[in-house]
């Protein structure tokens, strides 16, 4: 038998890191909550991670809001309204879903950039 080799934890994707030190960076610049707790729940295992579903998104936004999600968008259910998403990742049928709604879709670091204070953003997990 040989030897296994085990994660020490520490993440491996570069872009992950990579987000997570400009969001602590804009929110130390900017003394901003909204986004070094969306940096600390990306820290978190990916089974830590928020998941959630269209239809959650549906019932618990208006019109017009604008949502980040410090994990998955699944695409079970449908959305009915007009809301601007940023999450780490969006599963196709989400994203397409999303689109068809007219919904506008946005990363999180340019999210970040552009409304470094958060004002107005409703986090979602």
């Amino acid at each position: 038998m040989g030897a296994h080799k085990r994660n020490s934890g520490r993440k491996t994707n570069l872009e992950l890191i990579r987000l997570v030190e400009d969001l602590y960076r804009i929110s130390a610049r900017e003394e901003s909550p909204v986004w070094r707790d969306v940096a600390v729940r990306l820290e978190k295992p990916i089974g830590s991670r928020a998941v959630i579903n269209l239809s959650r998104l549906d019932r618990y936004t208006k019109e017009g809001d604008v949502v980040v999600v410090p994990g998955k968008v699944l695409g079970m259910g449908r959305m009915s309204k007009k809301i601007t998403v940023s999450a780490y990742m969006l599963s196709s049928s989400a994203a397409a879903k999303l689109e068809e709604a007219g919904c506008m879709l946005r990363d999180l670091h340019s999210l970040a950039v552009d409304n470094p204070k958060g004002s107005g953003i409703r986090l979602m997990s």
